[in-house]
């Protein structure tokens, strides 16, 4: 099985550490799913990075970790998102600079990857969505999967699911409680288009929607938090990696919630001592 996550692969900068780590939602998804996945299997990534010191960090990481890769090389800088933490361990979002990943598209080479791929794991947020389209309509062999982040700031909020939603058959969202307005949409969509929408709600554990079924799964109890980033994109390695053997939903999020208990209680969303 050949596994690809396509997307963000760079630099978490640590503002109360003064420390940059490798990092990006799909090169954290990348790390958990090769922890994960048979030892047989194939886990790489397709991204862009820059020409500038900190895409060293991000190629070191890929090549140490034993990822397989696809990497446009492209004058400018490498994508990176600021981050602090809340003392209780919550990831607190300061800014984020996409670099030369603005631009990027897919070409003929990373094509044939995405062609090649029997898991493919595609990310969207506002200023990834050139790129993210042109992945959608890259044809692939097995099942695709988007991780929507939390829907701010895409076109068009749930419209851009709806868009999608014949092109993809597992999405995942990272809302809260608090989110109904969001929620009750997606629920309504998987209902209607039978796709499988899995949405993490942090501490207060995940819902599936898969077509008219509802599936519930509440959190891990872990005895500190130490950091929350990259805790939904370890849950969706965990996912993924037992829906593609079982189809088994229910399971499949406790595998979910059993990686992200691992990944918040160290700091960034995989272990890297540099």
């Amino acid at each position: 099985m050949r596994v690809t996550g396509i997307g963000d692969c760079g630099v978490d900068r640590y503002v109360d550490l003064g420390e940059d780590r490798p990092g990006g939602i799909t090169l954290n998804f990348a790390v958990n799913a090769r922890a994960l996945f048979a030892s047989s299997d194939g886990v790489g990534v397709v991204t862009a990075l820059g020409t500038d010191p900190e895409s060293g960090l991000v190629r070191r990481a890929i090549d140490r970790l034993g990822l397989d890769s696809c990497i446009a090389t492209i004058d400018g800088a490498t994508s990176i998102q600021y981050i602090d933490r809340h003392s209780s361990g919550e990831k607190i979002f300061v800014r984020y600079e996409e670099g030369v990943l603005g631009g990027y598209r897919v070409g003929p080479r990373e094509r044939a990857v995405i062609a090649a791929s029997d898991v493919l794991v595609a990310v969207v947020y506002s200023q990834v969505e050139g790129l993210f389209q042109t992945v959608m309509d890259s044809p692939s062999r097995g099942l695709r999967a988007v991780d929507f982040g939390d829907l701010a700031g895409v076109t068009g909020g749930v419209g851009i699911v709806e868009r999608y939603v014949d092109r993809f058959h597992v999405g995942f969202f990272g809302l809260g409680p608090s989110d109904a307005a969001l929620i009750e949409p997606l629920e309504r969509l998987a209902r209607a288009s039978g796709r499988l929408l899995v949405v993490t709600l942090g501490a207060a554990g995940s819902i599936a929607f898969n077509g008219g079924e509802r599936s519930v799964c509440a959190a891990v109890v872990v005895p500190r938090v130490v950091d929350t980033t990259g805790a939904g994109d370890a849950f969706a390695a965990g996912f993924l990696s037992e829906y593609c053997r079982s189809r088994r939903v229910a399971e499949s999020l406790s595998a979910g919630a059993r990686r992200a208990a691992v990944v918040v209680q160290e700091l960034g969303a995989f272990p890297w001592d540099g």
